[in-house]
């Protein structure tokens, strides 16, 4: 019996490298850190290739800006160079083109001047500034047709659609994939090459790689994707960074995966200190709350703008000597691997109790009320309704019935100190 034939292949999607980009305001920094930092984005790069290596992928297409500047520094064209040899050395094709960071002008061409046979394609500096390359796998067979633009400057207002090829001028038996730097949105005044979401799916391709959104969001679906930048730099990229790894097998997406590739992160975190009275206690909610973003084996150290909030009682002792122990305690906790780039104190602070219970205004009234057992029960009676449906939907017994109501009635009630406390305190402020 004749075996069905199947074409595979996979390739990685990159974009916005920005090779030579410092990170914002290295002087708060430790130099441990700082040299962490220097040297991430070269990390990162690296960890790229050797992902690409790794899987065996057949082709790399990186999406424009991989330089930051077009005065391309002697070190970021190294590292380009050594991790393009690296593909070629392993047979796998790479093509970039060019951005509004590193236009087409930038590139000086001896540096970059490949060959005509060779596995790596730069647009614009090695093909015409648009071209359609049909792409084979190691096996000479034809897996993909590309269709790539660069830009020759660093400006570029008009809707860069109008040099694609289009959909009836396709073979409709290869896939076909668009290699764009471009701000594709709904908005008609976008500044830099605009296009939209509807002409792209229009064009009728298999997959656009899109550069120049740094988040790797939007995306409309698995055909039209920003994979964002390999490296955030501030705490405006928060988050994970990295790329998309695409598996294609006759000519269907099968897999269109997001990877974690970047070694230095900024993360905003939110420690609720609400439910404590100790400092220690603060800590220990801090803490728990910063454990969960390790979980990552590529990142070396992660930048945190920590935000504490609640209604709390340790609300003055929220100070200068507790922001400097808990940042020296968190970065020896954690290995130097989280370091607190800022504390921001969101809380409110608490009223003592005594205080709400004799005050003869409208805080006094809600917490009175709050701890008023019988209005309490009678406020609660009046979600019967809606407590018997959780009571069916969650298949409580009575005991667990019961411990659910009292969880709620507890809950309330903190619920209403905290907007008492939160009252008295703007009354006594003066707000309004």
């Amino acid at each position: 019996m004749q075996g069905i034939f199947i074409l595979e292949f996979s390739f990685l999607h990159i974009a916005d490298i920005h090779l030579g980009r410092p990170f914002s305001d290295l002087s708060k920094y430790s130099e441990n850190h700082k040299n962490i930092l220097n040297r991430a984005t070269e990390k990162t790069f690296n960890n790229i290739i050797d992902f690409a290596l790794n899987n065996k992928v057949d082709f790399v297409l990186i999406a424009g800006d991989t330089f930051d500047s077009e005065n391309q520094d002697f070190s970021s064209q190294l590292i380009l160079k050594r991790g393009l040899k690296k593909l070629e050395e392993a047979e796998i094709k790479a093509f970039l083109i060019c951005g509004n960071h590193d236009c087409v002008n930038s590139y000086n061409k001896n540096t970059f001047n490949y060959a005509e046979n060779s596995l790596i394609k730069i647009i614009g500096i090695n093909t015409p500034n648009y071209t359609d390359i049909e792409v084979e796998n190691n096996r000479h067979e034809k897996i993909a047709v590309l269709h790539a633009l660069s830009y020759t400057t660093d400006k570029m207002n008009e809707n860069p659609i109008q040099y694609f090829s289009k959909s009836n001028d396709l073979n409709r038996l290869m896939f076909h994939i668009g290699l764009l730097h471009s701000d594709i949105t709904s908005e008609k005044d976008s500044s830099y090459a605009p296009c939209s979401y509807g002409e792209l799916e229009n064009i009728g391709y298999d997959y656009w790689a899109l550069g120049h959104i740094h988040k790797p969001e939007p995306q409309i679906n698995d055909k039209i994707q920003y994979s964002g930048t390999v490296q955030g730099r501030n705490i405006k990229e928060t988050g994970a960074h990295g790329i998309r790894f695409v598996n294609v097998e006759n000519n269907i997406i099968v897999r269109n995966e997001f990877i974690k590739l970047d070694t230095v992160r900024f993360e905003e975190v939110t420690a609720d200190i609400s439910s404590v009275d100790d400092l220690t206690q603060a800590y220990d909610i801090i803490f728990d709350s910063l454990e969960n973003i390790l979980n990552d084996d590529f990142c070396d150290l992660h930048l945190v703008n920590l935000n504490l909030s609640g209604i709390t009682s340790l609300y003055g002792d929220i100070n200068d000597n507790f922001y400097n122990g808990i940042s020296d305690k968190i970065s020896e906790s954690f290995n130097q691997k989280i370091c607190i780039s800022q504390i921001s104190n969101k809380c409110e602070p608490r009223t003592d109790n005594d205080i709400l219970e004799n005050d003869d205004g409208i805080s006094g009234e809600l917490y009175r009320t709050a701890y008023n057992d019988l209005i309490s029960d009678e406020i609660i009676s009046g979600y019967d309704k809606e407590f018997a449906a959780v009571l069916e939907k969650c298949e409580f017994d009575e005991k667990e019935y019961d411990l659910f109501k009292n969880a709620v009635k507890k809950s309330a009630k903190e619920d209403c100190v905290n907007i008492s406390s939160l009252i008295y305190s703007s009354h006594e402020s003066g707000e309004n």
